[in-house]
C-alpha cells in the first residue's frame, strides 16, 4: 500500500504542476483575485515536493519534513484568508474571517511549538481545514443570496471554493482521527486512510483547473 501511496503522491504532484503551468499561462487574462491564485498552487507544489522527499527519499530528515510541512500549511491558511477577504463583500463576514483566522493561527502555532511529532502536522491540517470549511460556507451563503441571473458554472470563484470545500470537509475526519485510528486499530489502516486525503487533493486541483478554464472563456467572451 505504501507503493500505491507513493504513486498517488507522484501523480498528485504532476496534477499540481499542470495546474501551476495553466495558472501562469492564464494569470494575465484573469481578474483581480485570480491573478495571484498561482501562489496557492505554488505553496501546494512546495508541500508536495517536501512530501516526496519525506516519504520516498529516506535520507531526508523526517523531523525537518514535518516542520516544513507545518509552516507551509500556515502559509496556505494565510493565503486562503486573504483570498476570501478579496472575494467576499460583507463587512460582517470580513470580521468573522479575521477573528477565525487569527484564532486558528495562534492555536496552530501553539501546536507546532509544543508538539514536535508528526501528530502536530495532522492537527494543524485538521484545524486549518475547519477554518477553510467555514470560509467556504460564508462564501456560498453570500454567493447564493446575491445570485440573481448569474451563471454559476462560468464563475471561477464557484469552482475554486467548491474544490476547496470538497477537500477540506471530506479530509477533515482523516486528519482529526488519524492518531486515534493508529492507536486503536492499526498504523497500516491509518496510513491507508491518510492516502485517501491525497486523492482528495488531486480532485481539488481538477476543480482549480476548471476555474482557470472558465477565466479563459470569460476573457474570450
Amino acid at each position: 500500500m505504501a507503493t500505491l501511496n507513493n504513486i498517488v503522491i507522484w501523480f498528485g504532484t504532476g496534477v499540481i504542476i499542470i495546474s501551476f503551468i495553466i495558472s501562469l499561462s492564464l494569470s494575465k487574462k484573469s481578474n483581480t483575485y485570480m491573478k495571484g491564485f498561482f501562489l496557492c498552487i505554488l505553496i501546494a507544489l512546495f508541500a508536495s515536493i517536501n512530501s516526496i522527499f519525506g516519504t520516498i527519499f529516506f535520507l531526508y530528515n523526517i523531523d525537518l519534513c514535518f516542520f516544513i510541512q507545518s509552516i507551509l500549511n500556515l502559509i496556505d491558511l494565510l493565503f486562503w484568508a486573504i483570498f476570501f477577504l478579496k472575494i467576499l463583500n460583507d463587512r460582517k463576514d470580513y470580521k468573522i474571517i479575521q477573528i477565525l483566522f487569527i484564532s486558528t493561527l495562534f492555536i496552530a502555532v501553539y501546536l507546532l511549538y509544543y508538539n514536535n511529532t508528526d501528530r502536530s502536522n495532522l492537527h494543524i491540517l485538521a484545524l486549518s481545514n475547519v477554518c477553510k470549511t467555514i470560509f467556504c460556507v460564508l462564501f456560498f451563503q453570500q454567493y447564493f443570496q446575491n445570485l440573481s441571473n448569474k451563471n454559476i458554472l462560468s464563475e471561477p470563484s464557484f469552482w475554486i471554493v467548491t474544490g476547496q470545500l470538497f477537500y477540506s470537509s471530506l479530509s477533515l475526519p482523516f486528519y482529526a482521527l488519524n492518531s486515534y485510528i493508529k492507536q486503536q486499530f492499526s498504523p497500516l489502516i491509518a496510513y491507508n486512510i491518510f492516502s485517501i486525503s491525497n486523492i482528495l487533493i488531486i480532485i481539488m486541483y481538477f476543480f482549480f483547473i476548471k476555474a482557470y478554464l472558465c477565466t479563459n472563456r470569460l476573457h474570450k467572451a
